[in-house]
């Protein structure tokens, strides 16, 4: 019942169930890098890196996808399998590192944020656009309402 239960909260929040089995360290490595990762790293390595064209910039973008999703989906796989073999949990604690994950995920999706870090205006544009409501989207086509 414990690794059904870690599973959900990592579902939820990456690094809950780690924090939920005991394992502190990795919860707060994969929370962090959940929270952050795509409004903090992301743009410091574009800065780092030094990265010019929006070729070389969207390949980044896209390795960068691929390994946030592989971390997010090591961080559901191991509190399942290491919940079943727990026998001491913290699920008030991992209830509330999930409440914070979430609320600094969240929090962080500014384009300030993500244009001072990354050095450079426009990208935040490139990787969230900007949806339409479906009234805005139909005056747009020249539909009436």
């Amino acid at each position: 019942m414990n690794g059904i239960i870690a599973l959900f909260l990592s579902m939820v929040a990456p690094g809950a169930g780690q924090i939920f089995n005991g394992d502190y360290w990795l919860g707060a490595l994969l929370g962090g890098m959940f929270a952050l990762g795509k409004t903090a790293v992301l743009p410091l390595l574009v800065r780092g890196l030094r990265l010019k064209t929006e070729e070389s910039i969207l390949k980044l973008f896209y390795w960068f996808n691929w390994l946030y999703s592989l971390c997010v989906l090591f961080a559901i796989v191991q509190a399942a399998v290491r919940g079943f073999s727990v026998t001491v949990t913290h699920p008030w604690t991992a209830v509330l590192c999930a409440l914070m994950i979430i609320g600094v995920y969240k929090n962080t999706q500014k384009e300030i944020l993500f244009s001072a870090l990354c050095g450079r205006r426009g990208l935040y544009q490139v990787i969230r656009p900007v949806r339409k409501s479906p009234t805005e989207s139909q005056a747009s086509d020249g539909k009436k309402a």
